[in-house]
């Protein structure tokens, strides 16, 4: 009798318990991602070497301990509005020797233009030494087809963060 009665709830105790898992596993691990020494408490660092910062809008993605691909935020939204900038993801991989250094990040960062047009601008940053970073980027018109893009190089990068007013980004 005993018997047929854990088999009748077998399947709610499975459930029961992975739902347990993944509610600790979730809150775990958005917790580890907040604390993380390269998530947002590196902002200041990002200002100092002119990389962009993790927005207060953005979600972490990824688990602190992936590897390859690190971690990442993403922006709920993916459009701008009329006058925002909207900085749509962030990707942060840490240093293989030491993971709690800056190494890799590479983000993108969108803009409504005058004629209704959403422009992106892609960053990558190499962080040396948590003290100086060599930048990358790419720009293009998001949904056009076909796809126009121009690599930039430092100058360009910061040509672009000056005319959407993203001072923080320039390089001095």
């Amino acid at each position: 009798m005993k018997n047929l009665n854990l088999k009748k709830h077998f399947f709610k105790i499975v459930l029961l318990i992975f739902g347990i898992y993944f509610t600790y596993d979730y809150f775990d691990n958005r917790n580890e991602i907040k604390n993380l020494n390269y998530g947002i408490k590196a902002n200041e660092l990002r200002i100092t070497l002119n990389v962009p910062i993790i927005n207060e809008y953005m979600k972490s993605r990824n688990r602190h301990d992936d590897g390859f691909f690190g971690n990442g935020w993403d922006s709920w939204s993916k459009k701008p509005n009329e006058t925002e900038i909207l900085h749509i993801w962030k990707n942060v991989t840490p240093s293989e020797n030491e993971p709690y250094i800056l190494n890799k990040e590479m983000d993108g960062l969108r803009k409504r233009n005058s004629d209704g047009r959403i422009m992106q601008l892609n960053i990558y940053s190499t962080i040396i030494g948590d003290s100086v970073s060599k930048r990358k980027g790419r720009f293009f018109y998001y949904d056009s087809k076909p796809r126009m893009e121009k690599e930039l190089n430092e100058m360009e990068i910061d040509s672009v963060a000056k005319s959407w007013n993203l001072n923080y980004l320039i390089k001095k």
